[in-house]
């Protein structure tokens, strides 16, 4: 505290304020004006389509994706000659929803229909020969991949040597060459004219159904919003953009999962202590999703998938209680291997690299992409963090905003044995020979490449104002922006020159800070700071701080009240 760096060492950026003339065309507020100047709406149109998120007025044509029409033919042909069909999926929550919603669609359709996610640890990522050999001996013809199968251009010439027709759909960034499927549904394969190209692989999955229906086959005993709870919940646990279609998507889905009467939702959202009628995306990305993660990360995703589609509330109560053990598992060996991760990077000089590339043999391939994520945060650095196996290693990257860690895995392609992902993260397969060459070769091109504007954090503020505008008028203001996540992020405000009244370590170890602030003698307004209890008595002893805070609605012993959630604060 004895400078002006920040609580959590960031440079704070105050984004512009609507100009005058954009706040008197859109007529709204000036806080509010600026928040839609700041996501690119400045007319009434542009404000009224993305606040509406209208459904189904919103959703484009599925027939305009490249593939679809192909794809949805023949599927319709399977359904109708009663062809057996597998639905094959990646072992995450965008795969587990994908094939679920993929199996109830079009079992209601009357299809002959079963899933396969693969396992994590014995099969890995994307489509695998022996997986293929034995749905091919079992009887399928027809194979479908979702969230994955884009770049398993052998796997899919294979199948097809065993006569199976193979329809690739997929969000991932499409490889140079495709595979020569049947047909390939991915909105960012080139020539592909579909207007928004950020769908998550259950968002392509229900476009899919989409064209079936439009094809004249009937959901039998289900409304095609029945299945938004599942688009909803993947495309928020995979951080898919909040924009666009996947607004519309999400904010309907968010409707269904608040009203389902899905067995598996109902068991996993009461386990995770949480109010079906207030599920919204943070309580998806923080508390659903990551407990669905947690089965294909530590065990066999398959369960997941059996909570999502159980008949009864008993059976789903038992794997919704799995799947919260699974999760605890995940959370305390997360915590372990960041920090034996940070003690190797200690110990080899590497955590001062501009790109952090570490590899041992403890660092289940299950959970490197979660650490790589925190060591970013730590670090402020882009990290990939490997699981070395015998001859053959697998890992996962994460980045930081503005360096492009998929185009830097894509210009050392020749290195791996498959890789995949997108700008911000992703995952590869490598021998273990070619460890030393990829962590030099990307040292070589951080150099040209990843700036030290990139190194520093970044905390984007949206607008500074006073305590006194704390009010109920104004949260109801910042709901209509909802849901918040990717893209549309909660708005984050911040007040100078506040005074803390007082500073409380909170928590049954003191990790987290409860606030009382005053501003020019107002009212007193509560407010809290998680994982920085250990500032309490250095503000105690200097007071006077901005702070910048995201706004909640608080409800403690039936009292509402409102609250800041404090994202970060510095010295006045």
């Amino acid at each position: 505290m004895a400078t002006r760096r920040s609580a959590h060492n960031k440079h704070w950026a105050l984004q512009p304020s609507a100009p005058p003339e954009v706040v008197a065309r859109l007529g709204r507020s000036a806080i509010m004006s600026t928040l839609l100047y700041q996501r690119g709406f400045d007319t009434t149109e542009a404000v009224a389509t993305f606040l509406e998120a209208d459904f189904p007025k919103g959703l484009h044509d599925p027939f305009a994706m490249k593939g679809m029409r192909e794809a949805s033919q023949r599927i319709a042909r399977a359904i109708a000659d009663d062809e057996p069909i597998a639905v094959y999926g990646d072992f995450d929550t965008d795969g587990v929803t994908s094939v679920t919603l993929l199996m109830q669609a079009i079992s209601a359709m009357g299809g002959t229909i079963q899933p396969y996610i693969p396992h994590r640890v014995r099969e890995g990522y994307g489509l695998n020969n022996e997986a293929i050999e034995q749905l091919a001996a079992e009887g399928i013809r027809l194979l479908i991949t979702v969230d994955c199968g884009i770049s398993n251009v052998a796997e899919v010439a294979h199948a097809r040597t065993l006569g199976l027709d193979v329809i690739v759909t997929d969000h991932h960034q499409p490889p140079a060459t495709l595979p020569a499927a049947l047909a390939v549904v991915n909105p960012k394969q080139p020539g592909c004219s579909y207007p928004y190209k950020q769908l998550v692989g259950v968002g392509i999955a229900y476009k899919l159904v989409q064209a079936l229906v439009k094809q004249g086959l009937r959901l039998h005993g289900l409304r095609g919003r029945d299945l938004l709870d599942m688009v909803a919940l993947g495309t928020v646990t995979d951080m898919g953009p909040l924009d666009g279609e996947n607004r519309v998507l999400v904010k309907k889905g968010l409707e269904a999962i608040q009203s389902s009467e899905r067995p598996g939702l109902k068991a996993l959202i009461a386990m995770a202590g949480l109010a079906q009628s207030k599920v919204d995306a943070t309580a998806i990305g923080f508390m659903l999703g990551p407990r669905i993660n947690a089965a294909g990360r530590l065990d066999d995703a398959v369960r997941a998938y059996h909570l999502l589609l159980a008949d009864d509330f008993a059976t789903a109560q038992t794997l919704a209680q799995e799947l919260n053990q699974a999760n605890r598992q995940r959370q305390e060996l997360t915590k372990q291997v960041q920090a034996a991760a940070r003690a190797q990077a200690e110990v080899e000089g590497k955590h001062q690299q501009r790109i952090v590339v570490l590899a041992g043999d403890d660092y289940p391939a299950g959970i490197v992409g979660l650490v790589a994520g925190k060591l970013v945060e730590e670090w402020a650095r882009p990290v990939l963090l490997i699981e070395r196996g015998p001859e053959q290693s697998r890992g996962s990257a994460r980045s930081v905003r503005g360096f492009n860690i998929f185009e830097a895995l894509n210009s050392c392609k020749d290195l791996f044995v498959r890789f995949g992902g997108h700008s911000m993260a992703a995952g590869f397969t490598i021998e273990n020979a070619r460890l030393p060459e990829l962590d030099t070769r990307l040292q070589e091109l951080a150099l040209t490449v990843l700036t030290d504007d990139m190194l520093v954090p970044t905390l984007d503020i949206n607008a500074e104002v006073a305590l006194s505008e704390i009010t109920w008028e104004l949260l109801h203001e910042l709901r209509q922006l909802e849901p918040f996540g990717q893209a549309n992020p909660q708005p984050v405000l911040m007040s100078r020159n506040v005074q803390v009244v007082s500073a409380t370590a909170r928590g049954s170890t003191g990790d987290h800070l409860r606030l009382v602030l005053k501003q020019n003698n107002g009212q007193p307004v509560e407010a809290m700071a998680f994982r920085l209890g250990h500032l309490a008595e250095p503000l105690r002893q200097h007071p006077c701080i901005d702070v910048a805070y995201t706004l909640e609605d608080h409800e403690w012993n039936d009292q509402r009240s409102l609250r800041l959630l404090v994202k970060d604060f510095r010295r006045a």
